[in-house]
């Protein structure tokens, strides 16, 4: 009986789509009915690139606004699955790029470390303490090309003003950090 509800909840959702769900709730309208009926999807997949529940759901309800204020540049309504993943990908790349994340271009592992919440009196845990001191030093011990442009990015610089201030095109930059790191991970792993 358990197997039969789920292939019928399986049948309604894959198989008649989006649109079985939203006429069922008594919406004519095509498009507003598959972008409702994408609702969960568009939250899972926007979970997958927050990991945090409420900025999910603000992701889905933008994407949705600018879905469907946008709905006439859908051209091909077969396509509407890819073009909201689109617009969420982007939203959440814009909101990236955006100053209220500036200083978020490094790993959040990254921002715990150098961040200076913790225990009382407003001083890291000693654990994190030590964390810190031996990636200092990993950080010193990589060549001057590496060690600069990962200690700006890590002081809160933008990719742009690295490169500026070290008069270097900015894709330099990125390789250089990313492959800092590299040698950053490959030191602690061995």
């Amino acid at each position: 009986m358990i197997c039969i509800r789920l292939f019928a909840k399986f049948h309604k959702t894959y198989i008649l789509g989006p649109m079985y769900i939203a006429s069922k709730n008594g919406i004519k309208d095509h498009f507003t009915g598959d972008l409702i009926g994408m609702q969960k999807q568009l939250y899972y997949y926007a979970l997958r690139l927050t990991d945090d529940r409420e900025y999910a759901n603000d992701l889905v309800q933008e994407t949705s606004y600018k879905a469907l204020k946008h709905k006439k540049r859908l051209h091909n309504r077969e396509h509407i699955r890819a073009w909201l993943y689109t617009i969420l990908k982007n939203t959440y790349i814009n909101y990236l790029r955006s100053s209220q994340s500036k200083n978020l271009d490094f790993d959040s592992a990254e921002v715990d470390l150098f961040s200076n919440t913790g225990s009382e009196g407003g001083y890291p845990p000693p654990d994190i303490q030590l964390q810190r001191k031996e990636l200092r030093e990993q950080i010193m011990q990589l060549p001057y090309t590496y060690e600069k442009p990962i200690n700006m990015m890590l002081s809160g610089y933008s990719y742009k003003e690295i490169a500026q201030q070290m008069d270097i095109p900015i894709g330099t930059v990125k390789s250089r950090i990313h492959l800092g790191k590299k040698r950053i991970l490959k030191n602690y792993s061995a």
